[in-house]
């Protein structure tokens, strides 16, 4: 009983050291200077020109050749699924903290990134985690070009199920960064979506 446990220990201590390795080279790799250099651009002009993601991606390409001769199965997905989730995150954080007005090329250009990390990823990890993981970058980009009180409001629950902790507040952002919508109906949007997200929470949580 007593050798099992100590097993047991050292087992899960193992898969500790394992976890924690896996984040360290995601780590590694965000901290690369020219992945730094490229997530910078997210959202300007590179970007526009299809001169980010698409070389982000090959760079990509290059390390996780390299992880994949070092790690084994399980953990190697659970280190694309941390790359993806970080990629994911910095270009969500990018969007809503970029000062350009979204114009209807942003919104193909988004369009075209989603295909990209999709296409990319997913040849290294199932279809469904990379669906779920890029779903919310769809969802801003619907956000972003909705024409109306209510296809915002549709978006928005939409959103809520399955993002339960995205405030109001990047409606209100997304809505700032459109031209064209007179202040008053932004007004009107804002309001509508912090009335759906107040009403969202149980107990006051998300």
């Amino acid at each position: 009983m007593l050798n099992r446990v100590n097993f047991e220990d050292t087992c899960k201590g193992f898969l500790e050291v394992a976890k924690e390795a896996v984040l360290q080279t995601v780590s590694v790799i965000f901290e690369d200077p020219g992945v730094q250099d490229l997530l910078a651009k997210v959202y300007q002009k590179d970007w526009m020109d299809g001169m980010v993601t698409e070389y982000l991606v090959a760079t990509f390409a290059d390390y996780f050749g390299d992880v994949k001769l070092y790690i084994e199965d399980r953990s190697f997905r659970r280190f694309v699924e941390s790359c993806l989730e970080e990629t994911i995150v910095v270009y969500v954080d990018h969007l809503l903290s970029q000062k350009n007005y979204i114009k209807e090329e942003t919104v193909e250009r988004m369009r075209l990134d989603e295909e990209v990390l999709m296409d990319f990823f997913r040849e290294h990890t199932s279809v469904t985690k990379v669906e779920n993981r890029v779903r919310i970058l769809a969802d801003l980009r619907e956000l972003a070009s909705a024409e109306s009180l209510d296809s915002f409001t549709l978006i928005y629950t939409n959103i809520l199920e399955h993002q339960p902790d995205c405030p109001s507040e990047v409606v209100e952002k997304l809505v700032a960064l459109r031209e064209g919508i007179p202040r008053k109906e932004a007004k009107e949007v804002v309001q509508e979506c912090k009335e759906i997200y107040e009403n969202s929470l149980i107990d006051g949580n998300p």
